[in-house]
């Protein structure tokens, strides 16, 4: 019996210590013991939602930096506030009186109410269906008997007022492509593009090709030089005034179009520049000027059209698969309209009514730009825990989270059926964050959230690490 018991045990105990490897207490000191994380902060806390127990939980309750994790809070509660199929409006409207000789003694208005993608190309099936929207709605002034518009062409955003760029964003973001603070009249994502030539070796100059769109009406200071060991180094800032802009870095060498994003300053006055343009095209004469004004005027307005966004739930998936900051923030200013609060208070309150703790969580912005949000990896997985217990739209949100191995940026390197990752990454010079949910190859569920500050490697590397973590969690 003793020698039958002595062999079982040689068998079984290789599976026995690797069974042990793999529990979580050393998967989770395997990752915090990473000679790249000497010098980090770092807080994870993950949870077993059908059994309540806690299966990692390192500094959970300290506050770091989260970057685009935060995108979960805006696109959540906008999903509560508004529900999911809810669309945001754009007015076409004109005031004043038409003549029997289709005179417009008045004003056209293009009237914003915080669609935050209109004219995007993530939607340009919506919005061009019938198509191009400004040829649309030229047509529609057209139908209205119009030939000549003695007045101006006015862009309103009084719906939310005139919005400021966040006083916390840094210097070298804000005039990118993912700096844009928002309005209640956006279009074409708010963006231009800067085709570049760069040279033939390093440190050659590079010249600007061309803008698209091209009336912008932005003059442009290029610095940029051509790199043969770097990607897109460059980077937009803002000029002496918003008409400006001064490009700095490296471009990757010998590249006859190489192309890189801005942010528009003034993507309401583009707009009705490009529309004026567009009514004077379809022989429709504009006497007046083009206005920005983001208090409503006392004049009488009849709508003649009314485009509609695509449905919240669209938008949503849109803003955290591409981790979309120009979503993000206009999402957050209909959460502040519609509570009459404060974004920051609109979020903490929101939070303390499902009864979870808001120590150390710190809301500056909504898409997770500002290096000055903070919040714990406990905290945001009581949220998520709040969110697939009772939140009523939590289908609607589980389906806008990138999916591992198959969309945003998430775990690109696994892609594996017996299980999946469900979450929000987040990412920014030496912050790598990730939240949301874990279905192992047992079909357990996995609320978690990870957080890593100031890491001693590339962000690359970094990814790598939590996707390791991530494969030994789900194949336990």
């Amino acid at each position: 019996m003793n020698k039958v018991f002595l062999i079982l045990f040689s068998i079984l105990l290789p599976s026995l210590i690797h069974c042990q490897s793999k529990s979580y207490n050393e998967i989770q000191i395997g990752f915090i013991n990473k000679k790249e994380l000497k010098n980090a902060g770092i807080s994870l806390y993950a949870e077993n939602i059908k059994s309540g127990k806690t299966i990692m939980d390192h500094n959970s309750d300290i506050s770091l930096i989260p970057a685009s994790v935060f995108k979960i809070f805006p696109t959540s509660i906008a999903l509560e506030l508004f529900e999911p199929d809810h669309k945001f409006k754009t007015e076409l409207a004109y005031s004043g009186v038409i003549s029997k000789e289709g005179v417009l003694n008045g004003n056209i208005y293009i009237i914003g109410y915080g669609d935050p993608c209109l004219g995007s190309e993530n939607f340009s099936s919506h919005y061009n269906k019938n198509g191009q929207l400004l040829d649309l709605w030229a047509n529609e002034v057209k139908k209205m008997g119009i030939k000549k518009i003695n007045g101006n062409i006015i862009a309103d955003i009084s719906y939310f007022g005139e919005i400021n760029i966040h006083d916390k964003w840094i210097w070298e973001d804000i005039a990118n492509y993912y700096g844009h603070q928002g309005s209640a009249l956006n279009y074409y994502d708010n963006l231009y593009h800067v085709h570049f030539s760069t040279g033939n070796y390093d440190g050659s100059k590079t010249s600007i090709t061309k803008i698209v769109p091209e009336n912008t009406g932005i003059s442009f200071e290029n610095y940029v030089t051509s790199s043969s060991s770097t990607g897109d180094d460059a980077y937009i800032y803002p000029g002496n005034n918003n008409k400006e802009r001064i490009i700095r870095g490296t471009l990757p060498w010998k590249r006859d179009n190489y192309v890189i994003k801005g942010s528009m300053p003034e993507p309401e006055l583009f707009l009705v520049r490009n529309f004026t343009e567009k009514l004077k095209n379809n022989g429709i004469e504009v006497s007046g000027t083009q206005i920005l004004i983001s208090e409503t005027d006392k004049n009488i307005k009849k709508v003649i059209h009314t485009t509609y966004s695509p449905e919240l739930q669209e938008i949503a998936k849109i803003t955290n698969i591409k981790s979309n900051n120009l979503y993000a923030e206009v999402l957050g200013h209909h959460i502040s309209k519609i509570t009459g609060k404060k974004y920051k208070d609109a979020v903490t309150d929101f939070l303390r009514s499902k009864n979870i703790s808001t120590e150390g969580l710190n809301v500056d912005d909504a898409c997770g730009l500002s290096h000055f949000n903070t919040l714990t990896s406990k905290q945001m997985s009581e949220f998520l825990k709040y969110l697939e217990k009772s939140s009523p739209q939590y289908n609607y949100f589980f389906k806008t989270l990138p999916v591992s191995g198959i969309n945003g940026t998430l775990l690109t390197s696994y892609k594996d059926t017996r299980w999946s990752v469900h979450a929000k990454s987040g990412s920014m010079t030496r912050v790598r964050g990730y939240a949301g949910y874990i279905i192992n190859k047992s079909g357990e569920k996995i609320v978690f959230c990870f957080i890593v500050n100031n890491y001693n490697c590339s962000s690359t590397q970094m990814r790598k690490i939590f996707e390791e973590m991530f494969k030994n969690i789900a194949e336990k």
